[in-house]
Protein backbone atom coordinates (compact mmCIF):
# COMPACT_ATOMS: atom_id res chain seq x y z
CA UNK A 1 0.00 0.00 0.00
CA UNK A 2 1.93 3.27 -1.41
CA UNK A 3 1.56 6.65 0.78
CA UNK A 4 1.37 9.61 -1.01
CA UNK A 5 4.99 10.53 0.47
CA UNK A 6 6.89 7.40 -1.16
CA UNK A 7 8.75 8.02 -4.08
CA UNK A 8 10.24 5.71 -6.70
CA UNK A 9 13.01 6.56 -9.20
CA UNK A 10 13.63 4.30 -12.29
CA UNK A 11 17.18 4.14 -13.98
CA UNK A 12 16.70 2.47 -17.29
CA UNK A 13 18.94 2.56 -20.77
CA UNK A 14 20.77 0.49 -23.03
CA UNK A 15 22.79 -2.07 -21.62
CA UNK A 16 25.92 -0.45 -20.80
CA UNK A 17 24.90 3.04 -20.20
CA UNK A 18 25.93 2.62 -16.31
CA UNK A 19 22.40 2.35 -14.81
CA UNK A 20 23.64 -0.04 -11.68
CA UNK A 21 26.56 2.63 -11.45
CA UNK A 22 24.38 5.61 -11.64
CA UNK A 23 21.31 4.37 -8.94
CA UNK A 24 24.62 3.31 -6.59
CA UNK A 25 25.49 6.95 -6.95
CA UNK A 26 22.24 8.41 -6.58
CA UNK A 27 22.01 5.75 -3.46
CA UNK A 28 25.24 7.43 -1.73
CA UNK A 29 24.24 10.88 -2.23
CA UNK A 30 21.02 10.24 -0.58
CA UNK A 31 22.50 7.92 2.24
CA UNK A 32 24.81 10.68 2.57
CA UNK A 33 21.61 13.19 3.17
CA UNK A 34 19.96 10.93 5.65
CA UNK A 35 17.29 10.35 3.41
CA UNK A 36 15.57 6.41 3.67
CA UNK A 37 15.50 4.59 0.39
CA UNK A 38 16.41 1.57 -1.00
CA UNK A 39 18.44 0.84 -3.92
CA UNK A 40 17.39 -2.53 -6.13
CA UNK A 41 19.05 -3.71 -9.52
CA UNK A 42 16.33 -5.37 -10.36
CA UNK A 43 18.11 -7.14 -13.14
CA UNK A 44 20.19 -8.79 -10.36
CA UNK A 45 17.02 -10.23 -9.05
CA UNK A 46 16.50 -12.29 -12.76
CA UNK A 47 19.92 -14.21 -12.51
CA UNK A 48 18.36 -17.50 -12.11
CA UNK A 49 17.93 -20.68 -14.90
CA UNK A 50 16.35 -22.33 -16.68
CA UNK A 51 14.20 -19.70 -17.48
CA UNK A 52 10.46 -19.62 -19.21
CA UNK A 53 9.86 -19.83 -23.14
CA UNK A 54 7.29 -17.27 -22.35
CA UNK A 55 9.39 -14.91 -20.34
CA UNK A 56 13.40 -14.75 -21.10
CA UNK A 57 13.80 -11.86 -19.39
CA UNK A 58 12.64 -13.71 -16.16
CA UNK A 59 10.65 -10.16 -15.72
CA UNK A 60 8.22 -12.06 -13.46
CA UNK A 61 10.64 -13.24 -11.06
CA UNK A 62 11.94 -10.06 -10.72
CA UNK A 63 8.75 -8.47 -10.30
CA UNK A 64 7.48 -10.99 -7.54
CA UNK A 65 10.99 -10.75 -6.13
CA UNK A 66 10.66 -6.83 -5.94
CA UNK A 67 7.15 -7.03 -4.59
CA UNK A 68 8.52 -8.81 -1.56
CA UNK A 69 11.70 -7.35 -0.78
CA UNK A 70 9.81 -3.75 -1.10
CA UNK A 71 6.87 -4.94 1.16
CA UNK A 72 9.86 -5.59 4.28
CA UNK A 73 12.13 -2.28 3.35
CA UNK A 74 9.14 -0.05 3.53
CA UNK A 75 8.49 -2.01 7.26
CA UNK A 76 11.49 -0.60 8.04
CA UNK A 77 10.82 2.57 7.44
CA UNK A 78 12.03 2.98 3.32
CA UNK A 79 10.10 5.87 1.94
CA UNK A 80 12.14 5.99 -1.44
CA UNK A 81 12.85 3.84 -4.13
CA UNK A 82 15.66 3.71 -6.46
CA UNK A 83 15.37 0.70 -9.29
CA UNK A 84 18.13 0.04 -12.15
CA UNK A 85 16.16 -2.02 -14.74
CA UNK A 86 15.84 -1.71 -18.79
CA UNK A 87 12.58 -0.26 -18.93
CA UNK A 88 11.58 -0.90 -22.38
CA UNK A 89 7.81 0.31 -22.67
CA UNK A 90 5.22 1.71 -20.39
CA UNK A 91 3.54 -1.54 -19.68
CA UNK A 92 7.07 -1.87 -17.67
CA UNK A 93 6.71 0.49 -15.82
CA UNK A 94 2.99 -0.15 -15.14
CA UNK A 95 3.80 -3.81 -13.67
CA UNK A 96 6.81 -2.19 -11.31
CA UNK A 97 3.94 0.30 -9.74
CA UNK A 98 2.01 -2.42 -9.45
CA UNK A 99 4.48 -4.28 -7.39
CA UNK A 100 5.70 -1.77 -5.47
CA UNK A 101 2.22 0.36 -5.20
CA UNK A 102 4.09 3.60 -5.26
CA UNK A 103 1.29 5.60 -8.10
CA UNK A 104 3.71 7.48 -10.42
CA UNK A 105 7.46 6.83 -10.35
CA UNK A 106 9.61 9.12 -12.51
CA UNK A 107 11.52 7.21 -15.37
CA UNK A 108 14.97 8.32 -16.07
CA UNK A 109 16.84 7.05 -19.15
CA UNK A 110 20.38 7.80 -19.61
CA UNK A 111 22.09 7.80 -23.00
CA UNK A 112 25.40 7.16 -24.87
CA UNK A 113 26.58 6.75 -28.23
CA UNK A 114 26.54 3.69 -30.04
CA UNK A 115 30.64 3.79 -29.51
CA UNK A 116 30.22 4.27 -26.07
CA UNK A 117 27.83 1.75 -25.11
CA UNK A 118 30.10 -0.96 -26.82
CA UNK A 119 33.60 0.51 -25.22
CA UNK A 120 31.61 -0.20 -21.95
CA UNK A 121 30.13 -3.53 -22.74
CA UNK A 122 33.95 -4.87 -23.37
CA UNK A 123 35.22 -2.96 -20.84
CA UNK A 124 33.46 -4.64 -18.02
CA UNK A 125 32.55 -8.28 -19.83
CA UNK A 126 34.68 -11.48 -20.83
CA UNK A 127 32.10 -14.00 -21.19
CA UNK A 128 30.18 -16.15 -23.98
CA UNK A 129 27.26 -13.41 -24.01
CA UNK A 130 29.66 -10.34 -25.19
CA UNK A 131 28.16 -10.23 -28.85
CA UNK A 132 24.51 -10.69 -27.79
CA UNK A 133 25.10 -8.07 -24.94
CA UNK A 134 26.56 -5.27 -27.72
CA UNK A 135 23.91 -6.04 -30.01
CA UNK A 136 21.10 -6.14 -27.62
CA UNK A 137 22.38 -2.62 -26.37
CA UNK A 138 22.42 -1.31 -30.11
CA UNK A 139 18.83 -2.16 -30.34
CA UNK A 140 17.82 -1.05 -26.85
CA UNK A 141 18.89 2.81 -27.26
CA UNK A 142 17.29 2.87 -31.09
CA UNK A 143 13.96 1.71 -29.67
CA UNK A 144 14.50 3.92 -26.60
CA UNK A 145 15.05 7.03 -28.77
CA UNK A 146 12.01 5.96 -30.71
CA UNK A 147 9.57 5.55 -27.69
CA UNK A 148 10.42 8.52 -25.75
CA UNK A 149 8.50 7.31 -22.56
CA UNK A 150 10.67 9.04 -19.70
CA UNK A 151 10.12 11.77 -17.46
CA UNK A 152 13.92 13.23 -17.87
CA UNK A 153 16.53 11.55 -20.22
CA UNK A 154 20.11 12.36 -19.04
CA UNK A 155 23.65 12.21 -20.89
CA UNK A 156 26.16 9.97 -19.84
CA UNK A 157 28.98 10.72 -21.81
CA UNK A 158 32.09 12.93 -20.61
CA UNK A 159 30.73 13.15 -17.60
CA UNK A 160 31.34 11.95 -14.18
CA UNK A 161 28.95 9.17 -12.39
CA UNK A 162 28.31 12.30 -9.19
CA UNK A 163 27.80 14.59 -11.59
CA UNK A 164 24.93 12.51 -13.66
CA UNK A 165 23.48 11.29 -10.59
CA UNK A 166 23.04 14.87 -9.04
CA UNK A 167 21.75 16.02 -11.95
CA UNK A 168 18.86 12.97 -11.62
CA UNK A 169 18.57 13.18 -7.76
CA UNK A 170 17.65 16.97 -7.82
CA UNK A 171 14.58 16.08 -10.43
CA UNK A 172 12.66 13.97 -8.05
CA UNK A 173 11.40 15.19 -4.37
CA UNK A 174 12.16 12.78 -2.10
CA UNK A 175 10.48 11.78 1.17
CA UNK A 176 12.36 12.52 4.16
CA UNK A 177 9.51 11.05 6.89
CA UNK A 178 11.46 8.41 8.89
Amino acid sequence: MSTLSEQALLISGPIGVGKTSIAETISALLQADHVPHTFIDLDALTYTYPRSASDPFNSTLALESLASIWAHCRKRGSKNLVIARVIESASDVADITKATGISRPILCRLTASDQTLIKRIRNRNTGANITWQESRSLQLSTAMKDDEIEDLCVATEGRSMIEIATEIRQFVTWSQEQ
